[in-house]
């Protein structure tokens, strides 16, 4: 049942609009002027007005104007008499949902209040989800405090900032890192934080789909396009127009893919299977991967120019083993998180449990933290003891049999270490061992030179750009 008032000043038509929206199971209340009107609704709420233009004293669009400045959510459907069609046309620019011309019939009065009705509860919901998107993915989601989350938290923000002319798409983003970092929750961040955060965001993963149908889920298809295409379809990229398109695992995609995701990119225009004709669309481009960009396109796994036409803006995610403190940071939060999901009593965490959690070295990140502590809170008491967590596999935090926790080993005479398993220190210390010669430093590392110069960039370790010493 929804609350509903006519503001009209004749008696037969207020009373017969009354009478026939009652009928319908609405509560409504018959109002004579916009001065009565604005008094009744000082302390209350309404779903819907009926407003006569041609009201004695305030009229109509000056009692709309205060309507939707007051009650920003209620809808309003105007009644104006025949001939006075501009000021009908006047009270939509003010807000007004709808008008009718009068005389009015009461069947129409009836259908057009319940179709204003059905819509501001599709608004209303509409609102509601996006403010539930933007609490469950906003960038208060993003929990860390190491320099690295920090700084990818910086980007986020600096980016939404920006004001991108209507016409224009926004800068394309990478995000790189491991499994399991928050490579999706950093890319729904920026979109729940942006301009664009009531348009669509659209996620598909790339390595999920047959090569065989990409094409059609990105672009979409006509009609008979193919065999089992009996209807049209629309494509991703078309959905998501206005809005984001994330395309996690881009790198998985096939080569002739990859060649046409990059037509599509840098054109703005998609063209579905079937179809001759292209459609323009406007939209911000997100993609995710899990290995380096640039090693794979020198394996030639990735097209170097769609890598540079995607990272605009890079952000590259740690793995939690390389978060320092927001290891300990994260399980306390994620504690919290299940006790009170499940309507449990705080627990806490025994001392060998910390010691375990710091020396273990989640090769699943923050998704395997995650789920590991939602598994202890289930099936722990108040303490959470040591055996309630993944204990580390032999061999597991060992390189070539030597140890790479705790001390990372200077020496590397016995043999090359692999760049992935200790990455900053090792770093450092190679170029120490290398007298601050990057190719040197690399050949102990057993990665090529760029290699080696993309890792000490992204760490923001010294060396010169142009090769030799440093």
């Amino acid at each position: 049942m929804a609350t509903i008032i006519i503001v009209e000043d004749e008696p037969l038509l207020g009373q017969s609009f009354e009478a026939s929206l009652a009928d319908d199971g609405h509560e409504v209340h018959w109002l004579r002027s916009a001065e009565e009107a604005t008094a009744w609704l000082e302390d209350r709420q309404v779903d819907l007005a009926l407003v006569d233009v041609g009201l004695p004293g305030i009229d109509g669009l000056e009692f709309l104007k205060e309507l939707t400045t007051t009650h920003p959510g209620t809808s309003v459907i105007v009644m104006t008499a025949h001939g006075n069609i501009q000021m009908a046309v006047e009270a939509m620019k003010l807000g007004a949902s709808d008008f009718l011309i009068k005389p009015v019939d009461l069947e129409a009065i009836s259908m057009l209040s319940n179709k204003s009705l059905r819509n501001r509860r599709l608004i209303q919901t509409w609102n509601h989800e996006q403010k539930y998107r933007a609490q469950r993915f906003g960038l208060h989601q993003i929990i860390g405090r190491c320099p690295e989350i920090e700084k990818a938290k910086a980007v986020v923000r600096r980016l939404t900032n920006l004001r991108v002319a209507a016409s224009e798409s926004p800068p394309n983003i990478l995000i790189t890192g491991e499994t399991g970092t928050g490579k999706d929750l950093l890319a729904r961040a920026f979109h729940y934080e942006g301009p664009r955060n009531e348009s669509p965001f659209v996620q598909i993963n790339c390595a999920a789909l047959p090569d065989t149908l990409v094409e059609s889920e990105l672009f979409g298809h006509t009609k008979g396009a193919f065999t089992d295409a009996r209807s049209s379809k629309r494509g991703l990229f078309d959905v998501a127009d206005q809005g984001t398109l994330f395309l996690d695992e881009v790198n998985s995609l096939s080569l002739p893919m990859q060649a046409k995701l990059l037509t599509a990119i840098e054109s703005g225009r998609i063209r579905p299977v079937g179809s001759v004709q292209d459609k323009t669309v406007n939209i911000q481009i997100i993609a995710a991967m899990n290995e380096d960009p640039q090693e794979k396109v020198r394996q030639g796994g990735l097209r170097e120019d769609l890598y540079h036409r995607l990272r605009v803006v890079h952000v590259d995610l740690p793995p939690l083993r390389q978060r320092g403190d927001d290891l300990l940071f994260l399980a306390e939060h994620f504690l919290q998180i299940h006790c009170e999901k499940f309507g449990m009593k705080p627990k806490r965490f025994s001392p060998s449990a910390r010691r375990l959690l710091s020396r273990y070295r989640w090769p699943g990140n923050v998704r395997e933290l995650h789920h590991r502590l939602e598994s202890a809170v289930l099936l722990s008491d108040e303490l959470i003891e040591a055996d309630a967590l993944p204990q580390p596999k032999a061999g597991l935090n060992e390189v070539n049999g030597r140890s790479v926790v705790g001390t990372i080993p200077a020496d590397f005479s016995t043999g090359p270490v692999p760049l992935a398993e200790v990455e900053r220190e090792l770093l450092t210390r190679a170029m120490a061992a290398a007298d601050e010669n990057v190719s040197r430093a690399a050949e102990l590392l057993a990665v090529s030179r760029d290699t080696m110069r993309y890792r000490l960039d992204k760490h923001d370790l010294p060396h010169k750009q142009n090769g030799g010493r440093e």
